[in-house]
């Protein structure tokens, strides 16, 4: 009978050791298990901004027009270069570009002791094959968007250019829509011829051109 309790006692001994053995290599199977496991849970974040409009506008070449001697009937075409303008903008409807002398009536900009050399006589709505005599204006070259109005020419002295005279106030002479990530150009040249009964001296003046973004 002592014997009996003894190897019963030896075998619990052995159940209960299994049962621990058991009970750690579950809790470490579970462990182990929850490392390789990842818990996720995700929050989105909305991000905005708002660009502000931006340009960029610079004379190129021609900020100067020397004429030099003229005489009555023989006009001359200036500069050689163009007077060109370049424009950069993020506006999503383009940009205008305007052109100004502030003289009042059919002067133009050039003047010497208070006497004129007038405005040629073509508008900037409409403006005609060179006839005549003044100061004229013309778009000879574009990047985009060459109004048909300025007629056929592509260098600064082409026959098939037209002209205006320049407004008191600013005026659009060129249009360019969309957005405009690099420089846009456009070229415009003048012309100038007197009457024989024009006042001789030095004449000088100047016309400003503004760009302007459109934003809607």
């Amino acid at each position: 009978m002592h014997h009996f309790y003894k190897n019963n006692f030896r075998i619990s001994i052995t159940v209960l050791s299994l049962i621990v053995f058991v009970f750690l290599l579950s809790i470490y199977l579970i462990n182990s298990g929850a490392e390789n496991k990842t818990i996720a849970d995700d929050q989105v974040i909305s991000l905005t901004a708002t660009t502000v409009a931006a340009m960029a506008f610079t004379t190129t070449d021609g900020a100067t027009v020397p004429f030099g001697p003229i005489t009555a009937g023989s006009p001359i075409i200036a500069p050689a270069t163009g007077t060109v303008f370049s424009v950069t903008t993020n506006a999503p409807n383009g940009y205008t570009l305007g052109v100004a002398d502030g003289i009042a009536g059919t002067d133009s900009c050039l003047v010497k002791s208070g006497t004129y050399i007038a405005d040629y006589a073509g508008t900037i709505g409409t403006p005609t094959l060179w006839s005549g005599t003044g100061l004229g204006l013309t778009l000879y070259a574009a990047d985009t968007n060459k109004e048909a109005k300025w007629g056929s020419g592509t260098t600064y002295d082409d026959a098939s250019n037209k002209y205006a005279g320049i407004p008191e106030t600013a005026t659009t002479a060129h249009t360019v829509t969309g957005y405009r990530a690099v420089p846009d150009t456009s070229s415009w040249a003048f012309e100038l011829d007197v009457p024989p009964g024009q006042a001789v001296g030095n004449y000088s003046g100047s016309v400003t051109f503004t760009a302007t973004a459109v934003l809607s």
